[in-house]
């Protein structure tokens, strides 16, 4: 992120007047033979106009403090303007709105990381939103991060490819990495950092180009979305099957009050381990359909009823969005 003006001029004043403190307080010890509580103390007392001395001082001693008067009170000016400049450009403001987002993101455990806050990403960013997901955004464009902030969503100002504002924005405490800018060089990019940081983490990338597939796959991509691609597909379907395209499009809505899919993850203790998809089917609430189970070796869609249930295993269950929100492992 680059470094307001106004900052760095504050940044200079400060290291100005501590400069002038040090180079005071050491020149009345070797000059005047002060100790140094008292050479400090003069040094203040010259750098404030006040003029108070310890004792009266030598010739060389007077010349000094001519150049402590100038330099001191010059730095204690332009500090003064500096601070007000910060002050009145909003800076101060920002620092400390920029300190409790960062403790905000400190704080965050299995969230998402959305990298590129476009047209692309502005939507994924408000689908999390819908449900309730925690994320942050990574951009480069103050403008974008302004409008997150506006929009109440935790944000980093910066470049996506770079390891320290990946960590800035919780890489290793991640759960998943969107990345979703419009340049395919870029993608690549933040997939090997990411993958690199966080061997754990399911990413999911943007091709812009049908080419990129294969390279952000190798570069450690779980998902490559091609988006122009997917977006002909979905017209085609629309035209050729509505009514099924129209009911994906129900049960894919972040914000959807009708149905909704949820993932469940079972891990490696669950009393549905051991147990077939029938009888899990059977026992759950009325309104909840299995259409999905999620092993190790991929996932089988439609399963097979007399198919069993095994540790780490994931439910992909689809229901009324309170049904889902109460979906219990400990099944009768």
């Amino acid at each position: 992120m680059k470094t307001p003006a106004s900052l760095r001029n504050l940044r200079i004043a400060a290291l100005l007047v501590l400069g002038v403190f040090i180079l005071g307080t050491i020149g009345y010890i070797y000059i005047e033979h002060l100790s140094f509580l008292d050479a400090l103390y003069t040094t203040i007392n010259i750098m404030a106009t006040v003029g108070s001395v310890v004792h009266p001082l030598t010739a060389w001693g007077r010349i000094f403090t001519i150049f402590i008067i100038l330099f001191g009170v010059g730095s204690l000016l332009y500090t003064l303007g500096s601070g007000m400049e910060f002050m009145i450009e909003g800076h101060f403001s920002r620092v400390v709105r920029g300190h409790l987002m960062d403790n905000r993101i400190a704080r965050l455990r299995g969230h998402a990381i959305i990298c590129g806050f476009g047209r692309v990403g502005s939507q994924i960013a408000g689908d999390c939103a819908a449900a309730q997901e925690a994320f942050v955004v990574i951009d480069e464009k103050a403008a974008n991060i302004q409008q997150c902030i506006q929009s109440g969503y935790l944000a980093v100002q910066g470049d996506a490819t770079r390891d320290d504002v990946l960590r800035e924005a919780g890489v290793q405490r991640a759960q998943c990495v969107l990345v979703a800018t419009d340049s395919d060089a870029y993608n690549l990019s933040i997939t090997l950092s990411a993958r690199y940081l966080n061997t754990n983490l399911f990413i999911v990338a943007r091709a812009n180009h049908s080419e990129t597939k294969a390279k952000l796959k190798r570069a450690g991509a779980d998902r490559v979305l091609p988006l122009y691609a997917l977006g002909g597909h979905h017209m085609a379907n629309l035209a050729i099957q509505p009514g099924v395209v129209e009911f994906f499009d129900v049960v894919t809505n972040a914000g959807n009050m009708e149905l909704a899919v949820r993932e469940i993850s079972l891990g490696q203790v669950s009393p549905l381990i051991g147990r077939t998809v029938a009888e899990v089917q059977n026992a759950v609430e009325d309104g909840i359909i299995i259409v999905a189970l999620k092993k190790r070796n991929g996932l089988l869609v439609a399963p097979k009823r007399k198919i069993l249930i095994e540790a780490d295993d994931a439910l992909l269950v689809i229901g009324m969005p309170e049904q889902l929100a109460g979906f219990r492992t400990d099944l009768p």
